[in-house]
């Protein structure tokens, strides 16, 4: 379908397609180890089930509770016997009770750093501070923590794929209550961005998943609008693990986009800044 919104491709998804698709061999996911934080409701849930189609040998979901976690953990190996899946019930907030999931986990070759928080929609006036700064807190608190204690177990060609918002990219006056989930999914957008540069070994890629029926849409009170299949975003999300998203390393994409016009695109080899964070107009030419 045609793009509803400003697009660099041509062609729009709203639910998965033949390139993203799971049982691709060039996704193939045989033999490794992968890590997916928020794994057990929603986009997270489905994308523990799209690594294990994929061919994964072992994934390690983090969570803080542990029913969903469980619940995740029967669904997948109901569906794919023989996956091995690893619980671990951890805050990504909290330091200690990463570090140890990251002892227990090992060696990693994909970490899907998915666990996220949205606010309340309150303009400044109305705003509950501590609300407002959980934004803050899993949302890039949680991604630093969980990246930090990760990293130095990676093993060569590891990936890295980080969750953000597509709203990022629109004016504030558009999204008014959002300062807090806006600003600080804008500031996992940089964050992984300087991961990325610094860490030049670490495939990192950072998108926008989509518009999907879970529970924190339906809290943003945008449930009215139309969804995108769970599943798109779960494929997109192997998708950008993969080999077949070197293209993409240190950029912000966006689930719905085509990948096959994405890696078309000259304007990715053209402009180094294509796709990334920064005031509009820089370098003011």
């Amino acid at each position: 379908m045609l793009p509803p919104w400003p697009s660099p491709v041509a062609e729009w998804h709203n639910e998965t397609y033949d390139a993203i698709n799971p049982s691709n061999k060039e996704l193939s996911m045989a033999g490794k180890t992968i890590v997916i934080t928020g794994g057990g409701t929603g986009i997270g849930r489905e994308t523990v089930l799209t690594f294990a189609i994929a061919g994964a040998k072992t994934i390690h979901i983090l969570g803080r509770t542990q029913s969903s976690l469980s619940e995740t953990k029967a669904i997948v190996e109901k569906e794919i016997p023989g996956t091995r899946i690893v619980l671990h019930v951890a805050d990504v907030t909290d330091l200690a009770s990463v570090e140890k999931a990251a002892k227990e986990v090992g060696s990693w070759d994909v970490l899907v750093s998915n666990a996220g928080y949205l606010p309340k929609s309150k303009t400044l006036k109305e705003l509950d501070l501590a609300d407002w700064w959980q934004g803050f807190e899993i949302n890039v608190k949680g991604n630093l923590i969980v990246t930090k204690a990760f990293l130095p177990q990676r093993n060569a060609n590891s990936s890295l794929v980080g969750v953000s918002s597509a709203v990022v990219s629109m004016p504030a006056a558009m999204l008014e209550g959002g300062s807090s989930y806006v600003t600080s999914k804008l500031a996992t957008i940089k964050f992984f961005e300087f991961v990325a540069a610094e860490y030049p070994d670490v495939h990192v890629v950072t998108l926008h998943p989509g518009v999907v029926d879970t529970a924190m849409n339906k809290k943003s009170g945008i449930d009215n609008m139309p969804m995108d299949d769970v599943k798109l975003p779960a494929h997109f999300i192997l998708w950008a693990a993969s080999a077949e998203a070197a293209f993409a390393r240190g950029r912000f994409i966006w689930c719905n986009w085509n990948v096959t016009q994405l890696k078309a695109l000259k304007r990715v080899e053209e402009e180094p800044l294509f796709m990334t964070s920064g005031v509009l107009g820089w370098p003011w030419a």
